[in-house]
């Protein structure tokens, strides 16, 4: 785990810290890495585990969710302008929950200017804080965050076969606009079909 205690700090025009219930959404700390790596390689384990093969799974849990690789990203996120958001239990502080923002991060299948298109990505929360509504706080803070920074469309891709996923964004406004491959691992053989989802913020 990092020494750093802070890698990442809130504008002072957007609240770091937004309570819901017994949830508080905020900025990731680089001291968040290890529960981050945990929840990001349980879930998509759990999620992704049978479809994937293991030498591809094992890849790219390696480059995406290894301690390594979230420390990574979590002390470059000025660099690479992606926002990581944690969700935690408000009494214990446990981390429950991520996403990430991605600014400025388009694709070919939508429409206007690619600067005013942001990212949704890597909405992950634990299995014991399912039916909690940390999912949809999470999603709801990266709108926020977006929103105030001026971007008009934000877009997330998801599994095709992850209904419930689907059923979630789609409550929440997010429109299918494309279907997309998402390749995992670097043997070349797997490759999702994901839902390309968008909604005007």
């Amino acid at each position: 785990m990092s020494s750093h205690e802070a890698a990442i700090v809130a504008p002072r025009s957007i609240p770091s810290r937004l309570a819901t219930y017994d949830t508080i959404i905020e900025i990731a700390l680089a001291s968040d890495t290890r529960a981050i790596s945990i929840i990001g390689t349980n879930t998509y384990t759990a999620a992704f585990g049978e479809s994937v093969p293991e030498e591809d799974l094992a890849d790219f849990l390696e480059t995406t969710y290894s301690v390594k690789a979230v420390e990574a990203g979590l002390l470059n996120a000025h660099e690479t302008n992606i926002i990581t958001f944690v969700a935690r239990d408000a009494p214990t502080n446990k981390v429950l929950g991520f996403v990430q923002l991605v600014r400025s991060h388009s694709n070919p299948c939508l429409e206007g200017d690619a600067l005013s298109h942001a990212e949704l990505r890597r909405l992950y929360v634990d299995t014991a804080a399912h039916g909690r509504g940390v999912g949809s706080k999470l999603i709801n803070a990266v709108e926020s965050k977006a929103r105030a920074e001026g971007f008009k469309t934000l877009w997330l891709t998801v599994w095709e076969h992850g209904s419930d996923a689907q059923r979630l964004y789609q409550k929440l406004g997010y429109v299918k606009k494309a279907d997309v491959d998402f390749p995992i691992g670097t043997s070349g053989n797997c490759v999702h079909k994901d839902w390309l989802l968008a909604k005007s913020l």
